[in-house]
This record gives structure tokens, C-alpha cells and sequence, in this order.
């Protein structure tokens, strides 16, 4: 899909993206001209993406924070929490808390009001690493990382509504760093449209893999390895940015999807999902979903009524390229 909106749309939402390109020109003129900038007082790594959608931007975040932690540092993760009714709470906050222990997560949609109230409370972070930090441009930040989807060409994008772009391709000349994600090789082709706008190439080349499932049911969590899944039907539930990435996985694996629910970003279950949830799991092997999504489908969905396992991969992140340039990028920000 080239635009998030319908295409017999494309009459309406052309214009409408171009009125927001110029209204984010003008924001963005406001915001370098340091307006309105307030700095954290501590070194801030701003990670984020010009798309709408997931990137990968967590497990860089993920694998960014066991780097510093690595050499001694004790970073916080700042994030707005988006989507979220208790955003304290939120998929992606959990997430992290859950994987790396011991973090302090700082969640509000204001971050420079909540990283004040986080310092002023006897936080113990000596740097902040904001999730989705991008566009959010009141908070200084000493580096701004941007995460590109390889299989999603920005390049060939136009801005909201009429396209996914957050806002002008142009808007990369800003970041300090482009990490490439799902890409299981440098591509010449891919670099030198960055090249182009940013002047350098990408300090990193990245993929995921899968390391195994982790699988759920009423008598509790149990692990198998990927090839558990090769020729059983599932049925998938996820409500991440863009799901392409695991649909393919599942596919290479052999697996058969007899359903496929659709979700937006972040969203949270419907009755009627845990309904039709309910329903294929006496027809299928499995319920596959991304941790975001267990996250929210724990809280909602009694296990003992489902007639299968609820199955969450275990994603890890892999650097083709760039590990230790990107690694000394970090490490000069806390010099």
C-alpha cells in the first residue's frame, strides 16, 4: 500500500500534503533557529525514523542502551508513550522494562516537563536515549540517529496524508547518523540516496532474525525453537507499523496462516479480535504475535480460553555493517 489512505482518496489528500509540508518547513525553520529548545542537562541519543510505522527502532534502542551499559553507563529511555491510555504503561515501555532490567523508562508526551520531574525526583540516569525522538525537536539532543527501512524506499514516498513520510525527505540533512534496517547486505543503490541528502553514507547496516519462540498458554510460558512452526497453520494478530517483515519470516519458515487480523499501530485489542481469536484457535496450531502485542493481549485475554498457544518470536537484532562506527558515535556523545 503507497498511502495510508484509500487511493480514490489521492484527489484529497495531495493537497492536504502539501499544506503540511509547508506548515513542518516552517516548524522546522522555527525549531533550527534553536527556538523553543530546551536542553536536558544531560546527554540525550535521539533515535527515530522519517516514516510513519515501524522501523526497528527497538531493538536499536534495546541494543544501544546494553552498549553504554557496556562501558559503565546507567542510560534512562525517554518516550511519549503514544497510543496508550495509561502511558506509563504503554506496549513499548513494558517492553523495555521487561528485557532490560533495572531501566528507567520516562513516559509523557511532554518530555522535556517529564525528564525535569524524572531529575528533580532523584533519577540516577546519566543519559537519556529518547525512542521516537526525531520530530520531537523541544528537547536538545548531542546526536540524532535516523532508522530506514530498506524495504520501505522513503525515496519513493511523499509526506502525509498522500504518503507515509512523517514529514520532507529533506528532513534527514539534520541527523548525525542513518542506521539501514532489514537489510541483509550493503546495497550501493540504497547508500547513495542517502548520500545524496545527507552528504555521508549510513554509519550502519542492520537485519533481524528471529532466535526462537516463546510460547503461552494456561499452564504457563515454554520455548521451542523457529522450526516448531514449519508446517503448522496460525493464526496472526499484529498491530505494529508495518507487519511485511514478520509475514515473510512465517512464510520462509513454511508456516500456513489461515488468518490474518489487522491492526493499526499500537492498537489496543477489540472485543471483537478476542472474539475471532477465540473462535480460530480451536482451528489452528497457534496465535502468532509480536511482544508489543502480547504486552497489551495479556492483560485482556484469558488463556484458558483459547484452545492454543499464544507464540511471540524472540527478535534480535544484527549489524551486516557499522557496529563499532555507530558504537563510537555513542561513545563520543559521553565524552
Amino acid at each position: 500500500m503507497n498511502t495510508p489512505m484509500p487511493t480514490w482518496l489521492q484527489f484529497f489528500t495531495t493537497p492536504v500534503s502539501w499544506l503540511y509540508t509547508k506548515i513542518i518547513r516552517i516548524r522546522n525553520r522555527h525549531y533550527d533557529k534553536g527556538k523553543n529548545v530546551h536542553s536536558a542537562g544531560l546527554p540525550v541519543i535521539a533515535v527515530g525514523n522519517v516514516t510513519v510505522g515501524g522501523t526497528g527502532k527497538t531493538p536499536l534502542v534495546t541494543w544501544i542502551v546494553r552498549k553504554l551499559r557496556s562501558h559503565g553507563y546507567n542510560p534512562a529511555i525517554v518516550m511519549r508513550g503514544y497510543a496508550a491510555v495509561d502511558p506509563e504503561n504503554a506496549d513499548e515501555a513494558v517492553e523495555y522494562r521487561e528485557k532490560l532490567k533495572d531501566i528507567d523508562v520516562i513516559v509523557g508526551s511532554n518530555r522535556v516537563e517529564t525528564i525535569q520531574k524524572y531529575i528533580e525526583g532523584g533519577g540516577t540516569a546519566d543519559c537519556l536515549i529518547m525512542d521516537d525522538g526525531f520530530q520531537h525537536r523541544r528537547l536538545a539532543r548531542d546526536v540524532d540517529i535516523v532508522v530506514m527501512d530498506y524495504l520501505r524506499d522513503p525515496f519513493s514516498q511523499r509526506v502525509l496524508p498522500a504518503g507515509w513520510l512523517r514529514e520532507p525527505i529533506e528532513g534527514l540533512q539534520r541527523c548525525d547518523a542513518v542506521v539501514v534496517s532489514h537489510a541483509n547486505c550493503v546495497v550501493e543503490e540504497f547508500a547513495e540516496k542517502i548520500r545524496n541528502v545527507t552528504g555521508e553514507n549510513p554509519v550502519a547496516w542492520t537485519s533481524h532474525h528471529w532466535s526462537g519462540l516463546e510460547l503461552f498458554d494456561a499452564e504457563g510460558k515454554s520455548e521451542r525453537p523457529l522450526d516448531w512452526l514449519t508446517g503448522r497453520s496460525v493464526a496472526v494478530r499484529l498491530g505494529i507499523g508495518y507487519p511485511g517483515p514478520v509475514i515473510e519470516a512465517l512464510v520462509r519458515l513454511g508456516t500456513k496462516i489461515s488468518l490474518q487480523l489487522h491492526a493499526g499501530d499500537h492498537q489496543p485489542f477489540t472485543n471483537d479480535e478476542i472474539t475471532q481469536l477465540k473462535k480460530a484457535s480451536a482451528e489452528v496450531d497457534g496465535i502468532v504475535m509480536t511482544f508489543k502485542d502480547w504486552v497489551k493481549a495479556r492483560d485482556v485475554i484469558d488463556l484458558s480460553t483459547l484452545q492454543c498457544p499464544i507464540i511471540v518470536p524472540a527478535l534480535e537484532l544484527d549489524f551486516v555493517q557499522g557496529a563499532d562506527e555507530l558504537e563510537a558515535k555513542l561513545l563520543a556523545v559521553m565524552k
